[in-house]
């Protein structure tokens, strides 16, 4: 489980060259905590890593990520992102699960979505969950159908009576603190997240942050 297969990377080459509801986290219930339990990684300024998202960053992600051994992914990141971008955001997913690595994503569409449909492809399930900023019923049509197939769901719908980019916030350090390393595909001017790769940095996180513009 701990090597990547010929496969996944033969899949991302070739992109490059063309709920069910668990249960709700309760901030006032569940308190996030401000320091993380796990080993120090070390200096979080040191552990980052800024890059434009190209083929060559994925597959230099990937054999660092074979040498680690398994770990907790979070993989965040726009809306806004082309079908090649989602290509190989799907298929980092599908070759972290399955080399055996956790994948912690949200549900929404573009980034998202393409990391949940990636981590399916893998066909381990437990490898996988979808925390929502809000009940099930608020996402959109298209984002309900693909979370039918995904086992770990977890809803917040004590969030949906406030605006989406506020639950975001709350559901991001959520999902932060459940991994060890927070890929994000973003926009410099993606503040949502940015400023959970922030969040991040100071939670001791390795951050890799990949740039589309």
């Amino acid at each position: 489980a701990d090597e990547m297969s010929e496969q996944a990377y033969s899949d991302i080459s070739s992109a490059a060259r063309r709920g069910h509801d668990v249960g709700g986290f309760d901030p006032l219930k569940d308190k996030i905590p401000t320091k993380r339990e796990t080993a120090n990684v070390g200096n979080p300024q040191t552990a980052v890593k800024t890059e434009n998202m190209n083929i060559e960053k994925v597959l230099a992600e990937l054999q660092a990520i074979q040498a680690q051994g398994p770990k907790k992914y979070c993989i965040l990141g726009t809306r806004h992102c082309s079908l090649l971008h989602q290509q190989i955001v799907e298929l980092l997913a599908y070759a972290l699960v399955l080399s055996g690595n956790h994948v912690y994503t949200s549900g929404a569409q573009g980034t998202n979505a393409a990391a949940i449909r990636g981590a399916l492809r893998a066909i381990k399930p437990h490898l996988l969950t979808v925390v929502l900023p809000q009940s099930m019923s608020k996402q959109t049509p298209e984002s309900q159908e693909l979370l039918q197939d995904v086992t770990n769901v977890v809803t917040m719908p004590q969030n949906d009576g406030m605006p989406l980019d506020m639950a975001s916030r709350i559901c991001n350090s959520h999902l932060l603190n459940q991994t060890d390393h927070l890929i994000s595909i973003a926009f410099h001017e993606s503040k949502t997240v940015i400023e959970a790769s922030r969040e991040a940095q100071k939670l001791d996180l390795l951050v890799t942050m990949l740039y589309l513009d």
